[in-house]
């Protein structure tokens, strides 16, 4: 089944608006990582409605916001401009094709993005990351966990791959990966730190929820 990834995000962001506001504390520690390996360009990949854009900006990076919904765009462009931020650009892509050159960013941010898909689509999103980061660049990104919550829930529609089971995500794919197989994706990088993490934020009808994750730091 093809799923319309832009159309389902747009609508998603016209329906809920910014639903997340607070700073994932791995954006935190990849603003530390960032600085000690003297990042100056950061892609943030999936950027939504531009959060961590805003953040990264703040830190003093030059930051490439892109994502593949014009929605979360616009939205966060108006943030930039009311921040008077002008160290931001921004760009439309699929994270399973990414529109830049070669050897482009020092640093590439990836959060709470690649669990929508497949494992296929992961491997593409990570040979495209490969691609586009320059030589030492560094990539922090975060996969959802076959321990989570919602593993197993709705329709399997491939390995580890489920939809219609996370709420407001109905018609979006959700893959839950293994250590093992977060290595094999990343066999071709020179260093690979992975780590578990608990996500806790709360949804629009301050529910509480957990999201179970690896996250990973890792050097090209």
């Amino acid at each position: 089944m093809e799923i319309k990834w832009e159309q389902e995000w747009d609508k998603t962001y016209k329906t809920q608006g910014e639903v997340q506001s607070d700073v994932l504390p791995t954006v935190r520690v990849a603003t530390d990582v960032f600085k000690k390996y003297g990042c100056k360009s950061v892609m943030d990949l999936g950027c939504g409605t531009g959060r961590h854009t805003i953040y990264l900006a703040q830190q003093g990076f030059k930051v490439y916001a892109t994502d593949i919904s014009e929605t979360g765009l616009e939205i966060t462009k108006l943030k930039a401009e009311k921040l008077n931020l002008d160290n931001i650009e921004f760009k439309k892509h699929d994270m399973r094709d990414i529109t830049f050159e070669t050897n482009s960013f020092d640093g590439v941010l990836c959060v709470w993005t690649t669990g929508h898909g497949s494992l296929e689509d992961s491997r593409r999103n990570v040979s495209e990351i490969y691609r586009v980061l320059k030589p030492n660049g560094v990539v922090v990104i975060d996969y959802v966990s076959k321990d989570d919550e919602n593993y197993g829930k709705g329709v399997e529609i491939g390995k580890d791959t489920f939809i219609n089971n996370v709420e407001g995500e109905e018609n979006i794919p959700h893959h839950y990966s293994t250590i093992d197989e977060i290595k094999e994706l990343y066999s071709n990088f020179a260093q690979v730190n992975i780590t578990p993490i608990n996500y806790y934020f709360f949804d629009n009808n301050e529910k509480k929820h957990t999201i179970k994750a690896f996250v990973v730091i890792s050097i090209k």
